[in-house]
Formats: C-alpha cells, structure tokens, sequence
C-alpha cells in the first residue's frame, strides 16, 4: 500500500508543483516552491524535491535538521535547488510580493 500512495503523491506533487508552484497544502499556508533565485523551479529540481517528499520523508528530513544551512533547506530541495517561500501580501497594492523565509 506504501508504493502506490507513495507514487501517487509523488505525481500530484510534479504536476502541481512544476505548473503553479504551489500544492493545495502550500496555497492554505501561503507558501510556494521557486528555486534559488526566486525564479519558477526546473522539472528536474522539483522531481528531485518530490522523491524526497513521497518516498523518503523521514530520512530527508532528519538529514535535513542534522545538516541544515541558512535557508532551512530539506536534503533534496538542496539536491533539487529548490526553496520554500512564504508569500506576503503588500500592503500598499494587491500584488503578490514573494519574501524569503
């Protein structure tokens, strides 16, 4: 049962990810994936983000706390170059305006 949920989310993940920068989870809590210079993510980085999420999440994560960096990154969004960002809202127009966290 591990394998096809596993895939499953590994799929949704690429898809939305790559598309929009943003999951349903991420759109909730206002964050959004870009990679290290604030642009719109590779395939491949977000592929390589999304394995780690789906199949190895543990692992990933725990490696990630041990061997952290100033931006917080998971293992394989430093695999991946990729960043999670928190969206903020300006104050003084309606446009998104993207703050790294």
């Amino acid at each position: 049962m591990y394998i096809p949920t596993s895939v499953m989310f590994f799929v949704y993940w690429i898809i939305l990810e790559h598309k929009t920068g943003q999951t349903i989870g991420k759109k909730m809590f206002n964050l959004k994936i870009v990679n290290n210079s604030g642009g719109k993510p590779s395939l491949i980085g977000v592929i390589i983000s999304s394995f780690g999420k789906s199949f190895i999440l543990p692992i990933d994560t725990v490696l990630g706390l041990v061997i952290t960096n100033e931006k917080r990154q998971r293992v394989f969004n430093r695999l991946g170059n990729t960043l999670i960002i928190k969206i903020k809202s300006s104050e003084d127009n309606s446009d998104l305006k993207y703050i790294k966290d």
